[in-house]
């Protein structure tokens, strides 16, 4: 065969390749072993395992009633319900990776329909207002003339509720505060604010114990035993304490401000049928036109710990106990943190920048992250006395002209005050968020308090004393004048 034979047979065969079809990929076509299985979370399935786990939530919840207090509740409880679900299904889990992820979508999906049906969600969001699911579909553009009266007479019969509660409020036994009726009432009840206490470690349950039986030291025991009353009412305005009601007033101004609402100040009020039980709230919301009528005001005003929107556990048993005392539903957590500055010349320097930026005046930055706090001495009272600029007061000139004739009218007979300086703060962050009534929590909750309170009232008769703190030894210190002396000063213990 010669070369020219080699060659068009060569060329042939090219051709032939050339004539092939196309490779076809059939990867994706291809069906392994483990895909045979069939789908096990069909409709039907779904629907039984999202039943199960509604039923192991209520279980859940019925064996564990503290559980939703704690800051991490959600989480926790997810997870554990998880893992008891991941064992049943250990197998299928094992041999497809998305069945896990399955799973974990089902029982996100049931804690949704727990949460919306059986069990208020622990805090919400801010911006919510629920009465508007009650009277409402939301559709606006109904014309149904009977579904809007009816609405109407829903709404109306809602706050009259809410009023009848405020006003019975308003007629419980209420003492002024700081005064020894005060102090007696207060003491011989579990506030809503040291009540979480009962649900703590066994010492911490002492000290709560220890506080309320100890005997309330009255304003004549110490004129008996001449005490000087003044030295007993300076207050150490350095104190973490004392920021939160310094600031207090001012974050009441900023709540009413942003939300459009008034806010009422009460004093400790007395449970109807728990008669240890007690609570002071920061403020309720009275205006009748303002979407948050009848909700309640807890508010935190920080130092230095971070905010997050997640009540600690304290605050939220605070806020369940303060809505029972009150029979009201929902309360808002407000959270602060205030920064002072270091000179007027800061502040002012700041401001200006703040109101060259701003388009319109009635803007937040401007209105209610800065202002004028003037500290005054109340000489008859011998305590601080707090005067808040006001929020509408935004410009240079007029902020300087507020101070100068706020300090000469309270420097004036009329008062009798001490100017002692301007502090001059900005609002470095806020959060608001919606912590609703939980009724089966305080179901559940509610004998664990009665029960301490029992031991105080018992231990009050028999003897308190095996229930103070533990205090350490104080080390005995030696003085050595001479250190020649050749005093060893290590010791030995064998």
């Amino acid at each position: 065969m010669n070369a020219n034979t080699n060659a068009n047979i060569h060329i042939n065969n090219l051709n032939d390749f050339n004539q092939l079809n196309d490779l076809e990929n059939i990867l994706d076509s291809l069906i392994f072993e483990d895909e045979i299985i069939p789908n096990i979370f069909d409709e039907n399935n779904t629907l039984e395992l999202i039943e199960s786990a509604l039923y192991l939530m209520e279980d859940y919840m019925n064996e564990n009633p503290t559980a939703i207090s704690e800051p991490d509740f959600e989480e926790e409880f997810l997870e554990d319900i998880k893992e008891l679900f991941y064992i049943q299904f250990e197998e299928e889990i094992l041999q497809n990776d998305w069945v896990e992820d399955d799973l974990e979508d089902i029982l996100e999906e049931a804690f949704k329909i727990f949460i919306g049906m059986f069990c208020p969600e622990r805090s919400i969001s801010n911006n919510v207002i629920l009465c508007k699911k009650e009277y409402d579909d939301g559709n606006d553009n109904y014309t149904n003339t009977d579904n809007s009266n009816k609405i109407q007479m829903d709404k109306n019969v809602k706050i009259k509720q809410i009023l009848d509660k405020i006003e019975h409020i308003k007629q419980k036994p209420q003492p002024t505060q700081r005064t020894d009726e005060w102090y007696t009432f207060r003491h011989n009840l579990i506030t809503a604010s040291n009540a979480y206490k009962a649900f703590e470690s066994q010492s911490t349950i002492n000290q709560l114990i220890y506080e309320k039986c100890q005997p309330l030291k009255k304003r004549e025991d110490s004129d008996n035993n001449n005490v000087n009353i003044t030295t007993l009412n300076m207050v150490n305005i350095n104190t973490p304490f004392h920021w939160g009601q310094k600031y207090e007033p001012l974050s009441v101004m900023l709540y009413e401000y942003l939300y459009n609402t008034t806010v009422a100040d009460f004093g400790c009020i007395k449970h109807d049928y728990y008669h240890f039980l007690g609570a002071s709230p920061d403020g309720i919301n009275v205006d009748v036109n303002s979407e948050r009528f009848g909700r309640m005001l807890e508010i935190k005003n920080i130092v230095n710990r971070e905010i997050n929107g997640i009540p600690k556990k304290e605050y939220w048993i605070q806020m369940q106990l303060q809505m029972e005392v009150c029979d009201l539903d929902d309360c808002d957590f407000l959270e602060t943190k205030f920064v002072e500055y270091e000179s007027a010349n800061q502040f002012f320097k700041e401001l200006e920048s703040d109101l060259e930026s701003e388009t319109k005046s009635e803007n937040i930055t401007v209105l209610g992250k800065k202002g004028v706090i003037i500290y005054f001495h109340n000489i008859s009272e011998a305590k601080p006395f707090y005067l808040y600029k006001p929020l509408n007061i935004v410009k240079m000139d007029e902020i300087l002209k507020w101070e100068e004739e706020m300090i000469e009218l309270y420097q004036s007979p009329q008062y009798n005050m001490t100017y002692i300086k301007s502090n001059y703060w900005k609002l470095e962050k806020l959060s608001c968020v919606l912590v609703l009534r939980n009724k089966n929590w305080f179901k559940n909750n509610i004998q664990a308090i009665e029960n301490v309170w029992n031991i105080i009232e018992k231990e009050r008769v028999t003897g308190y004393e095996h229930r103070a703190p533990n205090r350490k030894p104080k080390i005995k210190s030696h003085h050595i004048n001479d250190i020649n002396s050749g005093l060893c000063l290590i010791k030995l213990d064998k």
